[in-house]
Order: structure tokens, then C-alpha cells, then sequence
């Protein structure tokens, strides 16, 4: 009885183990390095870092002397993808912190493009004008939030393969920059990991009880 017990218990935590879903750790962000662009590639990094299960942050950090503009045409200061219904996506743009600067830039749900690296669902427009000498220098971070979830799973490359893409200057010269580098696997959350070895270690008994039976 106690056997057939362990074996239960056994095969129903390795079974929770495997059909868990791998969800990503709030303190796990995922990180572009890597991009492409009319100036020297990889002058920024972003960052997607879930906050809880309707919020993510999104951090793009420029090199020194880089800034975000609006030159007008095809270029949108900044755009991405993101999978799923827009209505509900709204943003809070945390840095610039300086209100003034801050609402400068604005969610566009209607998409953005930026030549020639393609068309995004989701746009963030920027108000403070045209040219280098207008663009804003600085970090900026957005918190995404959506009623119905948002996730870092969510954020998919457009169909030029381009996760994020910005309309940017280095005080002189304008161009854009696409990231295009794919979010890393997602790590099982430790409930899961401890689920797993729940499994094995019923396993191992049940084989230990079997051979000193026999």
C-alpha cells in the first residue's frame, strides 16, 4: 500500500513538474544588446523587465551624446510589437522625470514604422520637435500595462524580424536603430523546480522499498 502510494505521489509531482508553465522571474529582465542602424550599430540597450502579471517595463539606455528625435516621414521615435489586443494598453512614462519632458512623449496604439527596418504595432511619439538640436538626450523607461495581462512573452518581432526600433541622432547625424535579437528562454519558476524534485525523490524511495522487498 505504502508502495503504491509513493508511486502515485511519484509520477503525479514529476507529471505538475513537466506541465507547469515556465514563467518569467520578476527579477529576471531580458536584455537587447545587439542592433543595427544607418549609425554605428549597438549605440543603446533595452530592457524588458516584468513588473507583475498586467505590467512591464521597458529601459532603453542610449551610449553617451545619442538622443531620441522625431525627424517626421516613416520614423517613429520609438515602436516595438506587441501581441494581442491594444485597447487597453496604456503607459507611464517614469523617465525623463521631469513632467515637462515627459509629456512630450505619448503611447500611439496605431503603430509606428521606422524605414527600413519595417512597420510595429505599437508607437511612442515624441512632441519636443524636429532636429537634433530639439531631440531629447537621456535614458527613457516606459511601464506597459494592460488590463487583460501583459507579459514579456508578448513583445514579438515585427515581419523584418525587429523587436524595438528608434528614430535617434548623435547631435549631428540621424538614422534609425532596430533590435532584433530574441528574448532568451524563459527559466521555471522555483515552485516548479521543487515540484520536480518532489517526483524524484518519491521515485527513489519507491525503488529503494522495491529492491528490499525483493
Amino acid at each position: 500500500m505504502k508502495v503504491a502510494y509513493l508511486v502515485g505521489f511519484g509520477l503525479a509531482a514529476v507529471s505538475a513538474a513537466m506541465s507547469a508553465p515556465a514563467v518569467a522571474s520578476p527579477t529576471s529582465p531580458y536584455i537587447f544588446t545587439t542592433s543595427d542602424g544607418s549609425q554605428p550599430s549597438n549605440v543603446g540597450t533595452i530592457t524588458l523587465t516584468q513588473v507583475d502579471a498586467d505590467d512591464v517595463t521597458i529601459d532603453l539606455t542610449l551610449k553617451s551624446g545619442y538622443g531620441i528625435l522625431n525627424t517626421g516621414g516613416p520614423h517613429t521615435p520609438f515602436a516595438f510589437d506587441v501581441s494581442g489586443a491594444l485597447s487597453g494598453l496604456t503607459a507611464v512614462f517614469v523617465t525623463p522625470q521631469t513632467p515637462a519632458d515627459a509629456s512630450e512623449f505619448t503611447l500611439d496604439t496605431g503603430g509606428g514604422s521606422d524605414t527600413p527596418y519595417g512597420d510595429f504595432t505599437v508607437g511612442v511619439d515624441y512632441s519636443g520637435g524636429n532636429g537634433s538640436g530639439k531631440a531629447y538626450y537621456g535614458d527613457l523607461q516606459i511601464t506597459l500595462t494592460r488590463s487583460t495581462g501583459l507579459d514579456t512573452a508578448d513583445f514579438l518581432p515585427n515581419g523584418n524580424g525587429y523587436y524595438f526600433s528608434a528614430d535617434l541622432t548623435n547631435g549631428s547625424n540621424t538614422g534609425s536603430q532596430a533590435w532584433a535579437i530574441e528574448l532568451p528562454r524563459k527559466t521555471p519558476e522555483p515552485a516548479t523546480v521543487a515540484l520536480l524534485g518532489a517526483g524524484l525523490v518519491a521515485g527513489a524511495a519507491m525503488r529503494r522499498r522495491l529492491r528490499a522487498k525483493a
